[in-house]
């Protein structure tokens, strides 16, 4: 049996148990379970359609979010001018889902269960398909570099992108993101190519028409995969870009199919938005858009946030492949190179470039397939030079022990806390299974001082000292605590804010935890703000005295504080709020 064949089988069997076994999403809860927060945007159409039959109104849809909790209000959709509700996610999931859905809601009613769509029967078909389109992802990724690259260098590409890196998490896991199926879009996508380039037949022309189609109506920005199927295989060359026209002409009829179920599948995201808001074209997003003069590169790569480097370490053989791929397969090499600089591009762009709470750069992981080449291409090279070492073995199971790390505290561990990443709370609880001390404050500040402050700070009079504001409580009606402004007695050293906080109902999603806010100006300037999310560190019905440390940069002259309820619902109450400072470093 080849290296590559046991590969797989080690791949699809080992995966399916960390899917089935170690955390199987399908049988969780509220945000936990498999239709919750994204996912639960893209399958809104389905039981819309199906169930509901309520496209316009989705009346049923304070129902569910009050059973189910998938999402803690409605972000499934919005209110379009004309008052009924536009689906926020485009269709394409939800087409792709629907195989699932249907078994899900058979089972439901031969079972007994509620046939409302989030039932269990729903939510175990949803995990298991997302499953199973995921390791039909490898199956078809395996066919298609075999046919450029050696039986090792396949195997090892399989093994390096299943279990160092977060496909680990979005193929087996999170398994009914878009991620894992366009992983397995592209990776059919890319076997049709080569198909219908060696023998162009009508059926490889659809299959690349239905593979560019889904994805497209999937996310928008997946029509960059028409790219792929233009340049797959050719070189930037005059005399192959003629060829490659005058074969595109030749075979104008199996061209015509492939852009006719194109426009077939893209359509019906037109009739629904027309259908339902009165307009052929509707930007669901509102007010998230793209940042194209200023993409965030540096911080897509390497911040503590979401690096793809810094989280997915492994794939630096993938762009370091690209030399060897450019040296030993040209025909690849530019189509894949100049995809996938316009894949980053995109990505990078997006204003909300850490994807929510995206476990590395999960928005990449699509194209895994794509840069499954330059990775092979490295494998082969250096394998070829000799240059297989105890260093090169070392660093990936490195990587495959830090991915599996980073998946284990997503969500058993605790420490890896998606989408609030920093990098100094990265330093702090690296590759550790318990938290240090006061480390979680790292999530929200840059810094931890570790000895004692007890020097007051004496600001306009001795009264200003302590309790500045005295006892306040923050609920839905009072979103924000009286503020003080006061002078700083130097403009270096430390401050300490402190206080004894009690809440009822914690709130549970960061960004409506309450902050206890320090801001700083200098002359009047606003210069920055150093904040602790008080939620983190509380447990309900029990009060604790929580301080936030806060190193004094950039020589302010004046800091103001006050609490920021975030537009939660819950409360929270505090007292003996107090600011103490500490002239040393």
């Amino acid at each position: 049996m080849s290296f590559s064949k046991i590969s797989l089988i080690f791949s699809i069997v080992l995966s399916s148990c960390i899917a089935l076994f170690y955390y199987p999403k399908w049988n969780k809860e509220s945000t936990e379970a498999t239709i919750s927060w994204d996912v639960s945007g893209y399958y809104w159409y389905l039981p819309a359609f199906f169930i509901y039959e309520d496209i316009r109104q989705l009346a049923f849809s304070q129902k569910i979010i009050e059973q189910y909790r998938p999402t803690p209000s409605n972000l499934q959709s919005f209110t379009h001018k004309n008052q009924n509700q536009v689906l926020k996610y485009s269709g394409g999931q939800a087409i792709s889902f629907f195989p699932a859905f249907y078994i899900g809601h058979k089972f439901a009613g031969w079972m007994g269960y509620a046939q409302d769509g989030f039932s269990p029967p729903y939510q175990l078909a949803m995990f298991l398909w997302g499953l199973f389109v995921s390791l039909l992802g490898i199956v078809f990724l395996r066919l298609v570099l075999l046919r450029y690259f050696s039986d090792v260098a396949t195997g090892i590409t399989l093994l390096v992108l299943v279990f160092a890196t977060n496909f680990l998490e979005y193929g087996f896991i999170t398994n009914a993101m878009t991620h894992n199926f366009l992983f397995t879009y592209y990776a059919i996508l890319l076997w049709a190519c080569i198909r219908f380039y060696e023998k162009p037949l009508f059926q490889y022309a659809a299959l690349i028409g239905f593979c560019i189609g889904m994805m497209a109506l999937t996310r928008p920005t997946e029509i960059l995969a028409a790219l792929l199927a233009i340049g797959f295989g050719m070189r930037p060359a005059l005399a192959e870009v003629k060829q490659r026209f005058l074969f595109c002409l030749r075979q104008y009829e199996k061209v015509f199919v492939a852009l006719l179920v194109i426009a077939c599948i893209g359509s019906m995201q037109l009739l629904y938005w027309k259908f339902v808001s009165g307009d052929w074209l509707v930007y669901s997003y509102e007010d998230q858009g793209f940042s194209w003069l200023r993409p965030h590169i540096l911080d897509c790569l390497f911040s503590g946030r979401a690096g793809w480097l810094v989280y997915t370490p492994a794939m630096v053989l993938s762009l370091a492949g690209f030399y060897f791929l450019a040296k030993t397969k040209q025909e690849l090499f530019w189509t894949i190179f100049l995809f996938s600089l316009a894949f980053f591009y995109v990505t990078f762009a997006w204003d909300i470039w850490w994807y929510g709470g995206s476990v590395s750069q999960r928005a990449l992981v699509q194209i895994y397939p794509v840069l499954a080449f330059p990775l092979a291409a490295f494998f082969d090279q250096i394998r070829k030079i000799n240059l297989y070492s105890v260093s090169l073995a070392g660093f990936l199971l490195f990587c495959t022990h830090y991915n599996f790390w980073m998946t284990h505290h997503c969500h058993f561990g605790g420490l890896f806390v998606a989408g609030d990443m920093t990098s100094e709370y990265l330093r702090a609880v690296f590759l550790r299974n318990e938290m240090p001390a006061e480390a979680r404050k790292l999530l929200d500040t840059r810094k931890i001082y570790t000895k004692e402050i007890v020097q007051p700070v004496t600001l306009m009079t001795p009264t200003d000292t302590l309790h500045y504001i005295g006892d306040f409580c923050l609920s839905d009606s009072a979103q924000y605590s009286p503020s003080r402004k006061f002078a700083l007695p130097d403009r270096k050293g430390w401050l300490r804010a402190s206080g004894d906080f009690i809440t009822h109902h914690k709130e549970w999603e960061a960004w409506k935890m309450t902050q206890l806010v320090l801001k700083y100006f200098k002359e009047g300037k606003e210069l920055r703000s150093d904040v602790l999310r008080i939620q983190r560190h509380l447990d309900q019905d029990k009060e604790a005295h929580l301080w936030l440390d806060s190193k004094l940069r950039y020589e302010p002259d004046s800091v103001q504080i006050y609490f920021w309820h975030a537009d939660s619902k819950t409360s929270i109450c505090g007292s003996n709020i107090s600011l103490f400072y500490h002239k040393g470093e």
